[in-house]
């Protein structure tokens, strides 16, 4: 067995190295990683090489600028293990991930993908050391409903990182120039798959707040991409998790400058069917067509 770790990586000079460090780390050594270098301006392309060439698993693209879902989609057609998982040149996994993985893969090998649910805990300093093999196995259907329409997931296992994908079965593709590409692919993608493992795992180690993810602050682009993405699926069956993902973003619109406030603000007017549809649990209902009726 042998994992393809995809690395997309734009101006990523500071980290990169650190997190191909951390995966030559992992005790499990059959891998290769596909470094996906979108036209950085920085000292990135020449570092991806060096590395490169100090570790035949390395494998670098270099590509014009495209946006990461352009970087995405060409990571996955070059990779050539059994089963794809995703790193951020920001970001690293928990000692032992790849061993922990490997073992849930190849107990659950009939599945297309399998999903982790949970976010290591960097304060605590997870490993991934026990050696257990159970995974709740649901159909792509039920799959899609456990993640993306129970309201008390709230949406949150849209992330790329969370997924890994058997080369063989169907893989996502990713729209280009889409900031929240995760969002806008993974759900229906979750919905057409065979088979999909959950595990209840902490196995990667996300940085918060980094720059250009979903955590730093909203820019009049940021909500104009979410407001786009939610066109782009509102009605395929999991209206409340786009809805409740463009709450913070609807809130934060309110406090741009003009003209951005207002053109913003005149697209939620347009669609207040989008606010509309987040699930709140039923005491707080009422919430909800207060901020639909009077707010939008």
């Amino acid at each position: 067995m042998k994992f393809s770790v995809v690395i997309p990586v734009y101006n990523g000079e500071p980290h990169l190295e650190k997190a191909v460090r951390n995966l030559q780390a992992q005790s499990f050594p059959y891998w290769e990683a596909v470094i996906v270098d979108d036209g950085s301006t920085d000292a990135t392309p020449a570092l991806a090489d060096r590395l490169a060439a100090e570790d035949a698993r390395l494998h670098v693209i270099h590509q014009p600028n495209g946006g990461v879902s352009v970087a995405r989609n060409r990571g996955l057609a070059a990779a050539k293990g059994d089963w794809i998982v995703w790193l951020d040149a920001d970001d690293s996994y928990v000692d032992g991930a790849l061993r922990r993985l490997a073992i849930l893969v190849d107990a659950h090998s009939d599945c297309d993908a399998l999903v982790m649910p949970n976010v290591a805990d960097l304060s605590q300093g997870a490993t991934a050391a026990q050696e257990m093999t159970q995974a709740q196995v649901l159909t792509g259907p039920e799959a899609f409903s456990w993640l993306y329409v129970n309201p008390a997931t709230c949406g949150m296992f849209w992330t790329c990182w969370r997924f890994v994908h058997r080369r063989t079965a169907a893989l996502p593709q990713f729209r280009p120039g889409v900031i929240h590409e995760d969002v806008d692919v993974l759900p229906r993608y979750v919905r057409g798959l065979d088979k999909v493992a959950l595990a209840d795992e902490r196995l990667y180690r996300y940085t918060e707040a980094r720059e250009g993810a979903a955590t730093q602050l909203v820019t009049p682009r940021r909500v104009r991409d979410a407001l786009d993405v939610t066109a782009n699926n509102f009605g395929q069956g999991f209206d409340g998790m786009l809805a409740y993902n463009l709450w913070g973003f609807y809130k934060a619109a309110k406090a741009f400058p003009e003209p951005e406030r207002g053109e913003i603000l005149a697209e939620f007017r347009r669609h207040r069917e989008w606010l509309a549809a987040v699930a709140l649990p039923r005491r707080t209902a009422w919430l909800k067509r207060l901020y639909a009726r009077f707010f939008v």
